[in-house]
């Protein structure tokens, strides 16, 4: 983690960022799944769910201080890819966007089968 990380207010994951624990995760599971872990953990942090947009896989959340924009692709009819962009509304993010985005993987690692990341470069 280097010093533009702890001022960045944005974060993003991608399928080759050079960070390994912000490229794409993949998981052995459906869309519609996914789709529901997320917005169980959005319910489960008070998160407001401000859209769904299943057209294009997208789900934005936002809260007092930042907002998430989780994008859902279903690959493989059993693998389901999930990237993850975060913004907070201050001067200096203090890697709070990394730390967003590591719990939100974390939990919908207990509730899918985690299947790896950057998987299809």
């Amino acid at each position: 983690m280097a010093l533009f990380d702890f001022a960045s207010n944005l974060e993003e994951t991608k399928e080759l960022h050079s960070n390994q624990y912000l490229r794409t995760h993949y998981y052995k599971s459906r869309y519609n799944n996914i789709k529901e872990i997320v917005i169980a953990y959005a319910k489960s942090k008070k998160i407001n769910i401000k859209s769904e947009d299943d057209r294009h896989g997208e789900i934005f959340l936002q809260a007092s201080g930042y907002h998430i924009i989780v994008s859902i692709v279903q690959v493989t009819p059993l693998e389901t890819a999930v990237d993850v962009k975060v913004q907070t509304y201050r001067i200096l993010g203090l890697y709070k966007p990394m730390k967003l985005i590591f719990a939100l993987y974390n939990h919908i690692d207990t509730k899918a089968e985690f299947k790896g990341t950057g998987l299809h470069p």
